[in-house]
This record gives structure tokens, sequence and C-alpha cells, in this order.
């Protein structure tokens, strides 16, 4: 990727801006999708096994998630605001469930897992996307090692 003309300093910048951002974003895209599988298989393990009665629903572009009140099978474990992670896709015109059984709770009760989540998906692509960004920015800094400076490259021409 190598061009006849050198970088100038502004330009030396701007790549090393870039450089900055795409760690910034793959590395943290990455380590939070990865979190959220991690999180997910922890729940599936060891998380309290309950009931979630949802009272809403938070759409995107693709599809919605239900949220609402977790209750442990026991009784004594309640949370409000809870989302539903699951393999399930909910559509907007869903009508919402009286309660879905068998769902376990994360540790930060902000979440709720059913047995059908599939956590691999999320920890892989964290790490592809971590990856692709880590040889994303290693490729940008060794564009910039083979990029001579302008002033250099003046002198050695005769310009300056």
């Amino acid at each position: 990727m190598s061009t006849d003309r050198p970088l100038t300093p502004r330009g030396r910048l701007v790549v090393h801006i870039g450089v900055v951002f795409v760690l910034l974003v793959s590395l943290g895209g990455g380590l939070g999708l990865a979190a959220e599988g991690l999180e997910g298989r922890t729940a599936l393990r060891s998380g309290p096994v309950g009931t979630l009665t949802p009272t809403d629903r938070d759409c995107g572009k693709e599809s919605c998630v239900w949220t609402g009140t977790f209750t442990g099978a026991d009784g004594s474990v309640l949370a409000h605001d809870v989302e539903l992670r699951g393999a399930a896709r909910v559509r907007r015109s869903d009508p919402a469930p009286a309660r879905i059984d068998d769902v376990r709770l994360a540790g930060d009760a902000g979440a709720a897992y059913t047995a059908d989540y599939g956590w691999h998906g999320p920890v892989v692509k964290g790490a592809v996307l971590a990856a692709v960004g880590l040889a994303v920015a290693t490729g940008l800094l060794v564009m910039l090692r083979r990029q001579r400076p302008v002033v250099a490259h003046a002198r050695r021409t005769g310009l300056v």
C-alpha cells in the first residue's frame, strides 16, 4: 500500500487517529460482544431459575426483545426491567405472553437468558471483531512505518 509520495505530518497524524479509532471501536465492540456471551454462559450455568413476566418490548431495526419482571422459582429473587435474551426472534406484531418460564437471571440482574440462548455466537463474533480491528490497525501502522517523512524525502531530493 506504499505510494510514491510520502505522507505529510498532517497525514501521519490522520493515520494515527485512524489507528486509535479502529482500536477503540473494534476492541470495545469485540469485548462487549464477548462479555455478553460469557455473561449468558454464566447465567445458564449458575443463575437463579425463574419466570419472566413481560411488561414491554424494546425494538430495533430487525427484531424486538421482551423486558419485564423476573421472579425466582422460590419467590426470593425479584428484578424489574430485565431484558430477555434467547434464540427466538420477537416481532413487533407478536402478542406478549403472560409469562416465560425456565429463564435464568444474570448476576447483574439486567438480563435473563432462555435455555436456548446460544452464547457461542457473541463470543466468536466479539473475538473476530477484535482480531480484525487489530489486523487493520497493524496494517495502518506498517503502512505508516514504510512511509518516509516529507522532510527526509525533501532533503534527499534537494528541495530543502
